[in-house]
């Protein structure tokens, strides 16, 4: 650290290198962003230069740290970690006063695309065509918790988009990296399935310098990847 001068000028800090951590590093590197903050447990923190954004893709025990990091230098935050309490979840929310915070529960485009079709089905699924419809999760062995933020957050997108709660949120732990999720309508004699399957870390990791670039134009406040995807997809609807 630092990796190589970024040609745009962006930089980023990343907190916890873990799996995603490391694959958000690796992506930067191969595209010369640099990356001037690192931290983890094993490490601690070393900065060369504030970054333009943090990701936090830590655990919910840098949580502090991070908020102290994020306020104290008014650096925009894209907050990876799913499994915080409803104090920290607080306490995110009161930084997007101050910074632009992104909350990303998924950084994938294809979820984004997943859940917009679940809006869309929601629009015409209804009286005489109204399914059964369930979620289905799918993470290796070692996922943290059950049912996935994902999984939690799909099963809320049909409820807001429809006003019918999911039947059921089916969990799996077994598999290769990374992640499938699937949303199933059935009627009667038939059903659609809308599978989305992630194979490899570094596209969350895309997702992440997505969320980056949002951030950094962005002003205060707390936001989904629904929001930095619509914006970032918003030329292509007109």
């Amino acid at each position: 650290m630092p990796e190589t001068p970024a040609a745009s000028g962006r930089t980023i800090g990343i907190v916890g290198l873990g799996r995603l951590g490391s694959a958000v590093r690796a992506v930067c590197r191969a595209d010369g962003t640099t990356v001037c903050l690192t931290a983890s447990r094993r490490t601690g923190w070393s900065a060369e230069a504030v970054p333009d954004v943090l990701i936090d893709a830590s655990a919910p025990e840098a949580h502090p740290d991070v908020l102290d990091y994020c306020a104290g230098h008014r650096v925009p935050l894209v907050a990876c970690v799913s499994n915080l309490s409803d104090t920290q979840w607080k306490a995110l929310a009161e930084l997007a006063g101050t910074v632009p915070v992104v909350r990303a529960t998924n950084l994938s485009f294809g979820h984004y695309l997943q859940a917009r079709i679940a809006e869309f089905t929601a629009a015409y699924a209804t009286g005489r065509f109204d399914p059964v419809t369930t979620v289905r999760e799918r993470h290796p062995l070692g996922k943290a918790h059950r049912p996935s933020a994902t999984a939690l957050a799909l099963a809320g997108t049909w409820a807001g988009a429809s006003g019918r709660e999911v039947a059921d949120i089916a969990d799996e732990r077994s598999g290769l990296p990374v992640s499938e999720h699937e949303l199933t309508h059935t009627w009667d004699g038939e059903s659609l399935h809308v599978r989305h399957h992630v194979g490899s870390w570094t596209v969350p990791a895309r997702g992440v310098l997505a969320a980056a670039d949002w951030a950094r134009a962005a002003a205060p406040g707390l936001v989904t990847m629904r929001t930095v995807y619509d914006d970032l997809t918003a030329g292509s609807r007109t």
